[in-house]
């Protein structure tokens, strides 16, 4: 096992405060790192780059929700003074990362990387997106005069 530091790198789609289920039916802490070209061979050992639409690349990291015992993990987040942070996080962000990187057969590149820190050092907040609901709309029965 190898503990090391994701230094400076952006983030995105941060699951950091409350796991959350996938598509795959996995409930897990999740961030996505979106770096340049320029990181590849850098960042190649800690799983699966894949390109995105932007240009850029990114990958993600995760923690399940419980360990092997069944106990509950947690992700430990920080601001760039070592305080906890509990702000939404938004896309674009830029943050370190502790990561634990262990050899895992069944895993890409026969490794396996588990998220255990983040440091926020440059934080965009997260908006949420406005609510979208229909109009209130009176409705009337009058005849319609083509039937």
């Amino acid at each position: 096992m190898q503990r090391s530091i994701i230094r400076n790198i952006s983030v995105n789609y941060a699951k950091l405060y409350k796991p959350e289920t996938n598509q795959f039916g996995n409930t897990q802490f999740d961030i996505q790192l979106e770096f340049g070209k320029d990181r590849i061979d850098e960042l190649k050992g800690y799983g699966k780059i894949r390109e995105l639409p932007n240009g850029n690349f990114a990958m993600n990291i995760t923690l399940n929700e419980k360990n092997r015992k069944g106990e509950p993990n947690t992700v430990r987040v920080v601001d760039s003074n070592k305080l906890p942070f509990d702000k939404p996080i938004g896309n674009g962000s830029t943050a370190n990362l502790i990561v634990l990187t262990y050899d895992a057969p069944r895993a890409y590149n026969g490794k396996k990387t588990i998220l255990q820190a983040v440091q926020i050092t440059d934080l965009v907040e997260y908006t949420p997106p406005a609510d979208v609901d229909f109009d209130t709309v009176s409705v009337t029965t009058e005849a319609n005069a083509d039937f």
